[in-house]
């Protein structure tokens, strides 16, 4: 017996090996901002550390993940895939006047 999946945006069927998958990856902004030696020389490392440590005490397990990283998986038919190419993000399209 085949089984079949739902497109994750219209919710038609889809047959094994017939839609596609996408995955988003969301994460924190590995890159370190520029910092001098002197200001690296005046951070306290520790008063630092125990002020993240308290601000993470009030916050939930969600929105720390949220803070690091997320993994999202979509499945979506041939249909929703095509759209989903041509506008990812689903912004708004800009529309230019031309001159005539």
């Amino acid at each position: 017996m085949e089984s079949f999946e739902q497109c994750a945006l219209c919710d038609s069927a889809i047959g094994p090996g017939a839609g596609f998958v996408v995955r988003i990856d969301v994460f924190a902004d590995p890159e370190i901002p520029p910092m001098t030696a002197d200001q690296i020389a005046q951070t306290n490392l520790d008063q630092t550390l125990a002020e993240v440590i308290e601000q993470a005490k009030h916050m939930s397990p969600d929105e720390l993940q949220n803070g690091v990283h997320r993994r999202f998986e979509y499945r979506l038919c041939p249909v929703c895939h095509r759209r989903f190419l041509t506008n990812p993000l689903g912004m708004p399209r800009v529309t230019r006047q031309g001159k005539n």
